[in-house]
């Protein structure tokens, strides 16, 4: 198949959201069936992209209008892409069929439009090769974001999606002064030739422009201390849309933090920049374990648990080094898996319950056996146990940060790591030691859902290789600048 045919992964959550008021008018029960079937086709392209990337070595990159780039626009999808488009695209599909059953709200068509959009907006952030248009996709996510945080109609999901709004805006202005100052400087917007150039640029200029573009994707990268609406935002959005938040919308502003970081560091002050975003994630880390362990909404926990490791991931992607990089998106990957496992399993808990308080885990492991063995397996995997996924991610994220020089973060990171096992194991005493009550008849879908995600994170927690293999590739797609540059077909480069 024509590589050209990977723009799909962009035109059809486009041109799908734009179809469902059609589809609405005839007839609404079809809205979330459709949005099933888009999130599944979206799927199918995204694996066989992953296919043929990750099989050819290659990456696929998309022209638009036939102009070479830096005058014309290009999708590059290498590796790293390759693989995340993939996750955003799975997991897309399966909350689609947990949309089925959790989400009543009207109006169901502006959700299920948002919810595509958002899909897409992450996908065009990943896959973008120019620097203004990842300004574009940005937005988009942020937006539908925005919206989406306040679809429960809430005064509490109207003040978390205020709050998200104007750090929002905070953050998109910082990013859009960074991007002037690197296009004043250098003349070009698209990412291979900013790469090409970056060695002649200011020293005092790149290090602020830099510093900007990374304080602007800190609001979706949840990096302290722009990460103020998270918690609120997880809480309050409906249960779907905080794993979309949590699996890839967060990851896709992690992904364009490192790749701007990356491809600048020939600049002069490029190690200051790097010691800059090492600090963030540190206290992102350590303010956000802290935090969760004074929670009793579990959702909330949750929250603040998947807040603090962005912050673990964000610390190995800054650390300049093969393997940081390399650790990094392994931990993304495994942090997908367990938080949309976390956050499906309390979602539904909330759903059949009425909220995800405290009180409302009491026995669950007797009222819903499935629901609570998934949030066991997950809170065990988040803890760092060995055998589970999250264990050889966390490992490898400590021994490079310590090879990086930075034992100051490490030791401060495995301190949280403590408080963190403190509260996840202070709530499975709550769902298997406290209370009882009637057993409860659970979704075999979202069973199905649910046990599918428990054995991925065993498989790869006794397996492995296989998922790291794939880590290291897709890490070396952002480390490895010179290879990004020359297989971007420049105008006046190559063939």
């Amino acid at each position: 198949m024509n590589g050209q045919y990977a723009s799909i992964l962009i035109a059809l959550p486009l041109i799908s959201a734009f179809f469902v008021p059609i589809v609405k008018a005839a007839s609404k029960k079809a809205i979330m069936p459709f949005v099933v079937l888009i999130t599944a086709a979206q799927t199918g392209v995204a694996a066989w992209v992953f296919n043929e990337v990750y099989n050819t070595g290659k990456p696929i990159i998309v022209i638009a209008g036939a102009w070479k780039p830096p005058v014309g626009i290009d999708l590059y999808i290498g590796q790293f892409a390759a693989l995340f488009i993939f996750i955003t695209a799975a997991v897309s599909f399966l909350l689609s069929v947990y949309n089925l059953k959790t989400i009543k709200m009207e109006p169901l068509d502006k959700y299920a439009m948002l919810f595509l959009l958002l899909m897409l907006g992450a996908t065009g952030m990943i896959a973008t090769g120019d620097i203004f248009n990842l300004f574009v996709f940005m937005e988009i996510t942020s937006i539908t974001a925005y919206a989406l945080t306040a679809y429960n109609k809430t005064g509490e999901a109207a003040e978390a999606s205020m709050k998200y709004m104007i750090l929002g805006g905070i953050g998109s202005s910082f990013f859009l002064i960074g991007v002037a100052i690197i296009y004043g400087s250098l003349g070009t917007l698209n990412m291979a030739q900013i790469a090409q150039l970056a060695g002649s640029m200011n020293a005092t200029a790149a290090q602020a422009g830099l510093a900007l573009v990374i304080f602007g994707l800190a609001v979706e990268a949840e990096l302290f201390p722009l990460n103020a609406w998270a918690p609120d935002a997880y809480q309050a959005a409906p249960h779907a849309v905080t794993v979309m938040f949590s699996a890839f919308v967060v990851k896709a502003g992690l992904y364009a933090a490192a790749r701007l970081l990356y491809l600048m560091q020939s600049v002069g002050s490029w190690h200051s920049v790097l010691k800059l975003v090492v600090i963030m994630a540190t206290l992102t880390v350590l303010v956000a374990e802290f935090s969760a362990l004074r929670q009793r909404n579990v959702k909330r926990m949750i929250a603040y648990s998947s807040i603090s490791q962005v912050g673990f991931i964000a610390l190995a992607l800054a650390l300049g080094t093969q393997a940081g990089v390399d650790a990094g998106v392994f931990h993304m990957v495994n942090h997908a898996i367990v938080k949309t496992l976390l956050f499906i399993a309390v979602g539904y808990v909330a759903v059949q319950l009425g909220s995800a308080e405290m009180e409302n885990f009491r026995g669950l492991g007797k009222r819903m056996p499935v629901t609570a063995f998934s949030i066991t397996i997950g809170s065990i995997a988040v803890i760092g146990i060995p055998m589970f996924n999250v264990f050889w991610s966390k490992l490898r994220i400590i021994l490079a940060t310590v090879d990086a020089g930075y034992t100051w973060a490490a030791a401060l990171v495995l301190i949280a790591s403590v408080v963190e096992a403190v509260y996840y194991l202070r709530l499975l005493h709550v769902i298997w030691f406290e209370g009882g009550g009637e057993r409860i008849m659970e979704s075999t879908a979202l069973g199905v859902i649910m046990l599918f995600l428990v054995a991925l994170i065993i498989v790869i927690g006794v397996y492995p290789n296989y998922v790291w293999n794939l880590a290291q590739k897709a890490g070396a797609d952002i480390f490895n600048v010179s290879q990004y540059i020359k297989n971007v077909p420049l105008m006046g480069v190559g063939a």
